[in-house]
């Protein structure tokens, strides 16, 4: 079977959070023994670097002009849906037996395609950001995304969730559509394992420019890290995240706010333990995902949780004293703490691994050529 992925951004092992994934993605699906093509706008905001080699993925620049702005008010988020990348991924498709359209913002980029095709949502924007008064930009961003996101499940009859949460929400706005849940997953290859032998660090990373992450950021700081130092005074808070050093009232008593880090791999595995309180946002967090292939136990909420299986090294508490009191103890009991990190490597390795993981899309992949 040949298969054409359509990508938002290049993959990358080091790149944005959806990058990391498309590694896994394409080898994922590679291993199932489909005949693969994939085809990746390069954007604005795409993190500089060249995919690995062995993806073998076609990279079109996408320039932001004054047409593009313009054609996003017929086609929200269509800035794909036009010029060079529209037109190469009409060609490919000719030549394929599915189009795997990757995350809302390629979803338009199938229009006047014959070959069958699905689309994955990631998540959904009015789950992880209120409108807000319509004078201001987040109004409009998350208004355009929603309705993107209207127009990919209504164009669609093949749908993708990786979390049960949205996978209910697309069946609840398309009863008749044909939705698969299919896990995000990681390149074991990028993470081992961390040795949870050094300081009594907790972390947390993410990009500041995003709402859910920059709020739960600041809870974390003004709520619940002081109850953490109450019971460990020799703690540290390590945060990191593009954008994170620009965020107001960061700073504390243990607290290091380094920004951009050069690995997010790699600052994970320094961490002793992964504390994440987010109040909301929908999907997988890769961060997450990211400390479970890295052997690192996880303290978050249940939306911090979401679309990950239950496991004992995934800690799920909501107010700042039980995650603070989850969080502490932790960092006190080092057997407990490496117990419940070889747990959560554990149900990576058996869960979230690019072969397992893509088992759902080769059955959907089955189903619309059937």
């Amino acid at each position: 079977m040949k298969v054409l992925v359509v990508l938002a951004q290049p993959p990358l092992p080091e790149g944005e959070a959806p990058a990391r994934c498309h590694v896994a993605l394409l080898r994922g699906l590679r291993a199932h023994g489909l005949d693969v093509r994939a085809i990746a706008a390069r954007q604005h905001y795409s993190v500089p670097g060249e995919p690995p080699d062995d993806l073998k993925v076609e990279i079109v620049p996408v320039p932001q002009t004054p047409r593009s702005h313009l054609a996003r008010l017929v086609r929200p988020r269509g800035e794909l849906a036009g010029g060079e990348f529209a037109a190469r991924v009409a060609e490919a498709a000719m030549d394929v037996d599915v189009v795997h359209l990757e995350e809302t913002q390629t979803s338009w980029a199938d229009e006047g395609i014959a070959t069958p095709s699905l689309v994955h949502l990631h998540y959904l924007a009015r789950q992880d950001r209120s409108l807000g008064p319509p004078w201001r930009k987040q109004f409009r961003d998350v208004l355009e995304f929603s309705l993107a996101e209207r127009a990919a499940i209504s164009r669609h009859r093949h749908l993708v969730a990786s979390s049960p949460l949205v996978a209910d929400a697309l069946r609840r706005a398309a009863p008749l559509a044909d939705i698969a849940l299919a896990p995000l997953s990681l390149d074991p290859a990028y993470y081992a394992p961390a040795s949870l032998d050094g300081a009594p660090v907790v972390g947390m990373i993410g990009t500041a420019v995003w709402p859910p992450t920059a709020a739960a950021v600041r809870r974390l700081v003004a709520e619940v890290w002081p109850l953490v130092r109450r019971h460990v005074p020799d703690a540290r808070l390590s945060i990191a995240g593009r954008g994170m050093d620009g965020v107001s009232g960061l700073g504390g008593e243990g607290v290091d706010v380094q920004g951009a880090v050069p690995s997010a791999v790699e600052f994970i595995r320094s961490l002793a333990v992964l504390l994440y309180p987010v109040a909301r946002g929908s999907g997988v967090k890769v961060k997450v995902l990211e400390a479970l292939a890295c052997g690192v136990p996880v303290v978050t909420t249940a939306a911090g949780a979401e679309g990950i299986d239950p496991c004992e090294g995934v800690v799920v508490r909501e107010s700042p004293q039980e995650l603070a009191d989850a969080a502490s103890a932790l960092l006190l009991d080092h057997a407990e703490r490496r117990r419940l990190g070889s747990a959560v490597r554990s149900a990576f390795e058996r869960l979230y691994t690019p072969e397992r993981a893509t088992e759902p899309l080769l059955a959907l992949y089955r189903r619309m050529t059937a």
